[in-house]
């Protein structure tokens, strides 16, 4: 399909509904993008911008497991009339590694999505070479931005997407956050107020068509 037809379809999900029904869509995403990212990718995040330029909408998206693919991925959406302001790059917790790096990337305007707590494990079966951080880590990270001055652009999530991840099967849970991240969070010095800004202001925001 080209572009526009791509487009199309995207805008008529979040108009009308999706797949046939009058269920409309929030949230144009997650997008998946590969690294290095493909011809066919590379054309669904032109249509998503020109998705996103028409309706003001949220977009999410996956990048490629490689530290440059977030800068590409930016720069395509935005070339294509994406608003950067209104986009989340999800997975940065196993993305961006480099400080100075991150805050490059972060200078680009979108959400910074810390989205992966709870997914502590030696091996990272999809990329092997890296180094999995920890939730103390993550921690860490977002209190680097936060006095970065970022603390309206981070956002944080689970990424709960297996069974093994629920209470039921010994995981964390979805309370996660709320139960053990939030009070190492005040731990580390980041005021409530800030934890209320990550948690509810930005996603609240982001989520908020333009």
């Amino acid at each position: 399909m080209t572009v526009e037809q791509l487009a199309g379809i995207i805008v008529d999900e979040v108009l009308k509904g999706a797949d046939g029904t009058n269920i409309k869509c929030g949230v144009v995403g997650e997008i998946g993008c590969s690294w290095p990212l493909t011809p066919s990718e590379h054309r669904v995040l032109q249509a998503t911008a020109q998705a996103q330029s028409q309706l003001g909408c949220p977009v999410i998206i996956h990048p490629g497991r490689n530290s440059d693919s977030p800068f590409q991925i930016i720069r395509i959406l935005q070339e294509a009339g994406a608003d950067a302001s209104k986009t989340v790059m999800s997975h940065l917790d196993r993305t961006i590694f480099d400080t100075k790096e991150l805050l490059e990337f972060a200078k680009l305007g979108c959400y910074l999505e810390y989205d992966l707590f709870g997914t502590e494990f030696l091996h990272y079966q999809f990329h092997p070479d890296i180094d999995m951080p920890s939730d103390n880590e993550r921690i860490a990270r977002i209190r680097m931005l936060i006095d970065e001055g970022y603390e309206d652009r981070i956002l944080m999530a689970h990424d709960m997407h297996t069974k093994n991840r629920l209470m039921k099967y010994g995981g964390h849970g979805y309370s996660h956050i709320f139960k053990n991240i939030v009070p190492k969070m005040l731990i580390r010095g980041i005021s409530q107020d800030k934890i209320d800004k990550i948690l509810q202001a930005n996603p609240k925001r982001w989520l908020t068509f333009k």
